[in-house]
């Protein structure tokens, strides 16, 4: 029996062994504290108790196991499989770290870290992202260690904090400041775009987060129409601030409409690069009642764009718009918004002919054999984002290729299908055989 065939057939004999970690896994929460609206007092180490869970897997491969922690109670894990000395080195790279789970009783199983293994699916708050990638990359090691594979070049598993909130300094990054490079990286994200699953995902849109405030003045709401009736004071009597954000809201839908039909990269859906009006407060300051025409309205934007641009560019694209729209109002001309820009997450844009790619297709093509995904690799640009970007921004060059969809991500009834679990260990396995080498 070939090697290829042999580690094919030692992964299908270990489908309840991994079927069962990542149910484990799941079981364990570790939500990120740093998420907004957590109280980090009460998830806290939820981190680092999952990544002992993934330590003891990389332990049992004789691997060199590093466990250290940037911030208090957040512990990191590293494993790494030396190899022989004479082939290219490669990262298998992905976050332990999950966000809030919401109410649990909305959960099919009242429980979002049930871990539920029911009907070819596994339930629970981070099972697609991304502790099933996690798993099948350790268990993809496992495979190869059980087939008596000795590889040329060193294998690093990661399993890190804090990517969930950009926290990269505290997971990702500190991988890299702590010496930990290779020649490239495969990120376990969940890949899945539209009906195709298990794509190979060599770009990610950018995304910020910017707050538009707008400001507007007091009155008794009985003043309403006064304010905004032919003939009356107008804003001499008071402006309400709702009202101005919406204004801003749907002068900002025309911008992102344009967006949709100039802004195209052929790896992405059309209409991909968006501005999300997310989050919108307002109001009187200091009370919730309708009675007092509101002197406050806060917009949160998601703006996700398109990965040949820069910061700048979409910063100056959405400020000089703002300001153009603004001009359009009499309040708003003497009372511009205040714009806040609070997070930027860069976009990765890895070669598609980059051999990375090339030999993680390949794997999923000779991995997906007899298989629903059966057929030549699909690429497609990553839906949001992932830490690819901070190891291509410290000149690893990675690809993103994982079990499960966004779509399945951040909701109540979170899954991952087993067989994509299945599937993304052999090509993980193959990925390393071809990329390391073979002794």
């Amino acid at each position: 029996m070939d090697s290829i065939e042999k580690v094919l057939n030692n992964i299908d004999s270990m489908k309840d062994e991994i079927i069962q970690a990542v149910s484990n896994v799941v079981k364990i929460p570790s939500i990120n504290p740093k998420y907004p609206g957590v109280t980090s007092d009460d998830v806290i180490g939820g981190e680092s108790d999952a990544n002992e869970f993934i330590a003891e897997i990389y332990y049992s491969l004789g691997a060199q196991v590093d466990i250290w922690s940037e911030e208090p109670k957040r512990n990191n894990v590293v494993g790494v499989i030396k190899g022989s000395g004479s082939g290219k080195s490669l990262i298998f790279n992905g976050h332990i770290d999950t966000v809030p789970t919401g109410r649990a009783d909305d959960w099919k199983f009242s429980d979002p870290f049930s871990g539920e293994i029911f009907e070819d699916k596994i339930y629970g708050r981070g099972a697609c992202d991304m502790k099933a990638g996690l798993i099948s990359q350790a268990m993809a090691a496992k495979a190869l260690k059980k087939s008596g594979i000795k590889l040329n070049g060193d294998l690093i598993l990661e399993s890190v904090v804090g990517e969930e909130v950009m926290d990269h300094e505290a997971g990702t990054s500190a991988t890299v400041k702590r010496g930990y490079r290779a020649d490239a990286a495969i990120v376990a994200e969940p890949s899945a775009s539209g009906k195709d699953p298990l794509c190979v995902v060599p770009v990610s849109p950018g995304v910020a987060w910017v707050t538009l405030t707008c400001t507007g003045k007091a009155s008794h709401a009985s003043n309403r129409g006064e304010t905004i009736r032919a003939g009356g004071p107008g804003w001499g009597v008071g402006v309400n601030a709702i009202d101005k954000g919406q204004f801003l809201v749907d002068s900002l839908l025309k911008l992102e409409q344009e967006w949709g039909l100039t802004k195209k990269h052929h790896l992405f859906n059309p209409g991909h690069f968006t501005l999300l009006p997310g989050v919108i407060n307002g109001g009187p300051h200091g009370v919730d009642v309708p009675f007092i025409i509101s002197e406050y309205c806060k917009i949160e934007y998601a703006i996700w764009h398109h990965p040949h641009e820069t910061f700048e560019d979409v910063k100056n694209e959405f400020e000089e718009f703002v300001k153009n729209a603004s001009a359009l109002d009499e309040w708003l001309r003497e009372n511009p918004p205040e714009i806040t820009w609070n997070l930027h997450w860069p976009p990765y844009d890895t070669p598609e002919g980059h051999p990375i790619c090339s030999t993680i297709a390949q794997s999923h093509e000779k991995a997906a054999v007899g298989t629903r995904f059966e057929g030549p690799a699909i690429y497609r640009g990553f839906y949001a984002v992932d830490d690819a970007t901070f190891l291509n921004a410290n000149g690893i060059p990675s690809v993103t290729y994982g079990p499960g969809h966004i779509h399945q991500a951040h909701m109540v009834d979170e899954f991952v299908n087993i067989d994509e679990v299945i599937a993304s260990t052999k090509a993980y396995a193959l990925a390393a055989m071809d990329w390391c080498g073979v002794s």
